[in-house]
């Protein structure tokens, strides 16, 4: 079911640690948000994103693969369950998203140029992808990003609009920033497509309202200086 959010306001929590000592590894587990989205939830230890299914009367689409143990198997056995062999799309290069792959049987693998230079196999995605079957509507874009270059978005039945790691700062020494440049760019994206809500990963609540999170973008934007090519995040 999809989480319940303020039209203007957004909640992002990182997703904390489950037990009370270091030493206490999380599971992940299954949650539904409609009759055909469902998704593995994230975990802090190991780091292992979210890891979304879409199933259609083909297939089943996954969203990134995540590096937690268990999720090969979960995988394995929905497949096996449904009758349905998977499709494989990337959000980006980081191990947290792509270090399952090895151990997934996939049929088709979709990744931006800078991730198929850590997997070195499936289809490089450069512009945008659509997919109609009769039950379903996909379509798989790049998205520009400060946090990982090369990132795909991953858009549902024009409703739910799955953007990984993208929409995060990256790290220029001991300042978090954003590429003022690929924050506009995010912003008019997230703009013109359809879907109203976006889907963030290692967040709570995962689904969020499109138009609060383009808000919580065009905070960051307004902190920007003329000329500079790069936004500090201070305090925000």
């Amino acid at each position: 079911m999809v989480a319940d959010m303020n039209e203007n306001s957004i909640e992002i929590k990182t997703v904390q640690d489950a037990g009370n000592s270091d030493n206490n590894k999380q599971f992940p587990t299954w949650k539904c948000v409609t009759d055909y989205f469902s998704y593995i939830t994230p975990t802090a230890r190991p780091l292992s994103a979210n890891v979304s299914v879409i199933e259609s009367g083909k297939y089943l689409w996954v969203y990134d693969v995540g590096s937690h143990e268990n999720i090969p198997e979960m995988l394995s056995e929905v497949s096996k369950q449904k009758s349905k062999k998977i499709k494989v799309i990337l959000s980006h290069f980081h191990p947290d998203h792509i270090a399952n792959l090895q151990y997934i049987k996939w049929e088709s693998l979709y990744q931006g140029k800078n991730t198929y230079k850590y997997t070195h196999i499936g289809e490089i995605v450069e512009s945008e992808i659509n997919v109609d079957e009769p039950d379903i509507k996909l379509r798989i874009f790049p998205m520009p990003s400060s946090h990982a270059k090369g990132s795909l978005a991953f858009m549902v039945n024009d409703k739910y609009c799955l953007l990984g790691d993208a929409l995060y700062p990256t790290h220029k020494g001991n300042k978090t920033v954003y590429n003022t440049g690929f924050l506009k760019e995010q912003i008019d994206i997230l703009k013109n497509i359809a879907a109203p809500y976006v889907l963030i990963s290692h967040r709570e609540p995962f689904v969020q309202k499109k138009q609060a999170v383009i808000t919580w973008l065009e905070n960051v934007y307004s902190m920007r200086e003329k000329n500079e090519p790069w936004i500090e995040l201070k305090g925000l």
